[in-house]
């Protein structure tokens, strides 16, 4: 197994709290307090976001004669499961972020 794909299975377990706590409100079912918990649904998404985004993109600083940086290239690599692990990753996001804008901000 490649480290991107090894990459991938582990953002798609920091994605699992998220997924049980979307799916549960849509499927009106009760999950335990704890995979519930805020910091633990925020900080897997934003685990995934960010081991998968280490695992896909490649920074360089193209540098002048004299040392200074010219120019600084980011690359994106084709990896189809961490770009899906990134699509799911950045849904359960939107949705997340959704839901709370809508139940906290109604019009007066």
């Amino acid at each position: 197994m490649k480290n991107s794909n090894r990459l991938a299975v582990v953002g798609v377990l920091l994605l699992v709290p998220a997924t049980i706590l979307v799916s549960s409100g849509l499927l009106k079912i009760d999950v335990p307090r704890m995979l519930i918990n805020p910091v633990t649904v925020l900080g897997g998404l934003l685990g995934a976001l960010v081991v998968n985004l280490l695992a896909i993109t490649r920074v360089q600083a193209e540098r002048e004669t004299g040392g200074g940086i010219e120019a600084v290239v980011v690359r994106i690599g084709v990896r189809a499961v961490n770009l899906a692990v990134l699509t799911i990753c950045a849904l359960l996001i939107a949705i997340v972020f959704g839901y709370a804008f809508v139940e906290n901000f109604q019009a007066r």
